[in-house]
C-alpha cells in the first residue's frame, strides 16, 4: 500500500465542506421542499413540547385533587374518573382498596387492589401494599388458597416491613388451611423487630392447633 504524503492529505476533499456544499446547493434548488420540511420539524417540536407541558400540568392537578380528597371516598373516586391515567388516579384506586378493606368490603377491596396492580406497572412500596391488600381481601373472603401465592410473592420481593406483614398473614392463611407446620415456619421468619408478636402467635398456634385463624 502506497504511503500517503502530506500533499495528498492536503489535497484530500473535506467531507464536511463537501456535505455542506451539497446541502446548500439542494436548498437553493428546492426552496419549497426546504420550507415544507422546516415547517414539519417546527410543528413536531412544538407538539411534543406542548404534550409534555400538558401531561406535566395534568399530573400536578391530579395530585392536588388526590391530596384534597384524603379519606373522602367520593372525592377519591372522582380523581379516578377525571384523571385515570395519572399517578394520582392510580394511587386513588389503591386508597379505595384500603378503605374498602377497612370496612370489611372484601370484594370491593379485591377489585380495587387488582385494578391498581394491573395499572401501576412497577414494583415499589405502593405495588407491594396493593398486593398485600389483595391477599388480605382473599383471606377475608375465606379463600386462603388464593391469598397464599400473593403473600409468597410479597415475602420473596418486598421491603422488610411489608415482608413481615406478609409473613403474619401467610401464617394465618396456612393455619386456616390446617397447615400448621407451614404457619410456624412463616412466623419464625419474621424479623427481630416483630419477634415478640411472632412468639405470641406461635403460642396461640400451639394452644389451638385445630382452630381456624381469623384472616384479620
Amino acid at each position: 500500500m502506497a504511503k500517503m504524503t502530506r500533499k495528498d492529505l492536503l489535497n484530500k476533499p473535506d467531507e464536511f465542506l463537501t456535505t455542506t456544499s451539497t446541502v446548500m446547493m439542494w436548498s437553493k434548488e428546492n426552496p419549497l421542499r426546504l420550507a415544507a420540511i422546516t415547517t414539519i420539524v417546527v410543528v413536531l417540536v412544538v407538539s411534543v413540547a406542548g404534550f409534555y407541558y400538558w401531561k406535566s400540568n395534568r399530573e400536578s392537578t391530579a395530585m392536588l385533587a388526590y391530596i384534597a380528597a384524603y379519606n373522602n371516598s367520593q372525592m377519591t373516586l372522582e380523581v379516578i374518573e377525571n384523571y385515570p391515567e395519572t399517578k394520582a388516579g392510580k394511587l386513588s384506586r389503591l386508597r379505595l382498596a384500603g378503605q374498602a378493606y377497612g370496612q370489611d368490603e372484601y370484594t370491593m377491596a379485591l377489585n380495587h387492589s387488582r385494578e391498581f396492580i394491573n395499572s401501576w406497572g412497577h414494583e415499589d412500596i405502593f405495588y407491594w401494599e396493593g398486593l398485600l391488600i389483595m391477599a388480605a381481601s382473599y383471606m377475608g373472603l375465606n379463600t386462603m388458597d388464593k391469598a397464599i401465592p400473593l403473600l409468597e410473592e410479597c415475602i420473596a420481593g418486598s421491603p422488610v416491613n411489608i415482608r413481615d406483614q406478609a409473613l403474619f398473614y401467610n401464617a394465618q392463611a396456612q393455619a386456616g388451611l390446617n397447615k400448621h407446620d407451614e404457619a410456624r415456619q412463616s412466623l419464625m421468619k419474621i424479623s427481630d423487630a416483630y419477634q415478640d408478636l411472632a412468639r405470641i402467635s406461635l403460642a396461640q398456634l400451639e394452644e389451638s392447633p385445630g382452630e381456624r385463624t381469623d384472616a384479620r
